[in-house]
């Protein structure tokens, strides 16, 4: 299976190659960023979700989705652990920059690497399955993640985002006893289908723009090693634990149909890079946005390595285990 991970990366990361040199010629920077991250939250995403509900109604698939989200929420509950226990500055100064780490720990970029990772391996069934995933993804993200940066929590963030709106309405089309016609479901699935193109373009067009952030705060040595670590616990300590975690998960139920493709997905969820939310929070709660998207961009580049290596391992334990 890995190797089918290294090739959908390999073609992946093609397209990020394409989209830095295009964003670099023609000089695309924050602006096509935010419209093309709008594009895929509220357009590519939204229709890729319907897209993969659009199925006849079978109960034993609606039962495996609640069991996926049964064990996202198991995973990310470790994952927030991780970060409490790990994540700890004796320097006052350094407090905002351990909020940033505890949160990029516990959330991945499942959307725009993730979707179209597990869709290259697993096709559409394993996107189906991995909206159990990103539903729970966005409430620890508006709830835990909101309140670490924040002190409060925002439920209307969770009502009105527009992935779980989507999730929802593609549940009930997926309950009912139709699909829906052709000529709704081709353009929903045309519109879709675009999505990993979208995705790594803009990757692309993150690295094209990104910029070496001036450290005042702290020196350059801690800053460098703040990276180093927290690249260390996002893409190596988190996808060990899970890795350990999800083992005794199938040992457990492994006689749900579909368990072994299901644990693939959420461990493959939760060894993506750090999620492009993390930008966009320290963004709005005046963090340092350029250690934030110095954290995406460094584990985007690791995960090439790193996502590969475990998912082998994964597939060497559960055949041997």
């Amino acid at each position: 299976m890995y190797l089918l991970v290294i090739k959908q990366l390999v073609t992946m990361s093609f397209i990020v190659v394409a989209g830095f040199m295009f964003a670099k010629a023609f000089k695309v920077g924050e602006r096509e960023q935010k419209f093309l991250s709008k594009l895929l939250l509220y357009f590519v995403n939204p229709c890729l979700v319907l897209s993969s509900f659009n199925l006849e109604f079978d109960f034993l698939k609606l039962k495996q989705l609640l069991f996926m989200a049964c064990v996202s929420i198991v995973l990310h509950g470790i994952m927030i652990l991780i970060g409490y226990v790990c994540v700890h500055s004796k320097n006052p100064s350094q407090e905002s920059y351990d909020k940033l780490d505890r949160i990029g720990v516990v959330f991945t970029n499942c959307g725009f690497v993730g979707i179209p990772l597990i869709r290259g391996v697993f096709g559409d069934e394993g996107v189906f399955f991995l909206m159990g995933y990103l539903v729970i993804f966005n409430v620890f993200l508006w709830t835990y993640g909101y309140y670490i940066l924040s002190g409060t929590i925002s439920i209307r963030k969770i009502v009105l985002n527009p992935n779980i709106i989507c999730v929802c309405l593609g549940i009930l089309i997926f309950c009912m006893p139709f699909t829906l016609p052709s000529f709704i479901a081709k353009p929903v699935s045309m519109i879709g289908d675009v999505n990993t193109a979208v995705s790594m373009i803009l990757i692309g067009i993150m690295f094209a723009d990104f910029k070496m952030p001036e450290v005042h705060e702290i020196s350059t040595s801690v800053y460098i090693g703040r990276v180093v670590r927290f690249s260390f616990l996002r893409l190596v300590l988190c996808a060990l634990v899970n890795m350990a975690v999800l083992f005794v998960v199938y040992r457990l139920f492994h006689k749900i149909p579909d368990s072994r493709m299901m644990l693939f997905v959420a461990l493959i969820c939760s060894m993506c890079p750090a999620a492009t939310s993390v930008p966009s929070l320290a963004c709005v709660f005046d963090k340092d946005t350029s250690y934030a998207s110095l954290l995406v961009c460094t584990t985007s580049l690791l995960c090439m390595i790193t996502v590969p290596s475990f998912v082998a391992i994964a597939d060497f334990l559960l055949k041997n285990g």
